[in-house]
């Protein structure tokens, strides 16, 4: 009895299905590697505290960073430790966002859109300099005075939006993730108004207190999805 030809051709990956199995097989790869990203992001969240608070002392010891905000430091030091620290926290959110919408579907839509403002608005205001405060805005600072406010006003909305989606299901992620979220909004208020009315009084410790809210917003999320990973909890649904 004659053997059944193979149709071969059904067997192919058409033009169309190529991309969808990359991108599958990458986030397998991904997913691999869970175990691996809770440290990623809270050594990251370290880096960047630690360059806020302690490379001002390396630029100029007589300048305080309690008047003065990351980036004028960042102007006066290119390519130093601060604007590596912010490419480097921009790059492991991207990476996070990558995992998380894998392991965590409240992750997708919005606050993936999120996410990704916040990471790519840290590594664009990385690599594009601002001015010394003393001189007149040029281009390139707006570009990175836009990016990081773009960055700041994302990541805490990113966090309200996906607290309210987790639900009690989460436990503490969702309070947590709250509660820096509403403390960095505040922190931005602040702000916002030290950078008009108050005359910049303390502007350089409030951006730090929010900058820290939003990096240890970053370190609980990536715990929580590294937990998913290992299959603590199981795949977080919707809140109804």
């Amino acid at each position: 009895m004659p053997t059944p030809r193979r149709d071969t051709f059904s067997r192919r990956l058409t033009f169309g299905e190529r991309p969808a199995l990359r991108r599958r097989l990458t986030f397998s790869r991904l997913g691999a590697h869970g175990h691996l990203l809770a440290p990623a992001v809270w050594t990251a969240v370290v880096v960047a505290m630690m360059a806020a608070l302690l490379a001002p002392r390396d630029t100029d010891p007589g300048l305080s960073p309690m008047s003065l905000t990351v980036s004028d430091f960042a102007a006066l030091d290119r390519g130093g430790p601060i604007e590596t620290a912010m490419a480097s926290l921009g790059l492991v959110s991207l990476l996070l966002l990558a995992v998380a919408r894998k392991r965590l579907p409240a992750m997708r839509g919005l606050p993936s859109v999120l996410l990704a403002i916040w990471g790519a608005g840290l590594v664009l205001a990385a690599v594009v300099p601002t001015d010394p405060l003393t001189t007149q805005l040029t281009g390139s600072a707006y570009v990175h005075r836009y990016a990081s406010v773009a960055a700041f006003a994302a990541l805490p909305a990113a966090g309200l939006v996906l607290a309210g989606r987790l639900g009690p299901a989460a436990g503490r992620t969702a309070w947590w993730l709250r509660v820096l979220s509403l403390l960095a909004v505040a922190g931005a208020g602040v702000m916002a108004y030290s950078a008009g009315p108050g005359g910049r009084e303390l502007i350089g410790l409030v951006e730090r207190v929010m900058l820290g809210c939003e990096v240890i917003m970053l370190g609980v999320l990536g715990r929580y999805v590294q937990r998913l990973a290992r299959g603590g909890r199981g795949r977080a649904k919707l809140a109804p």
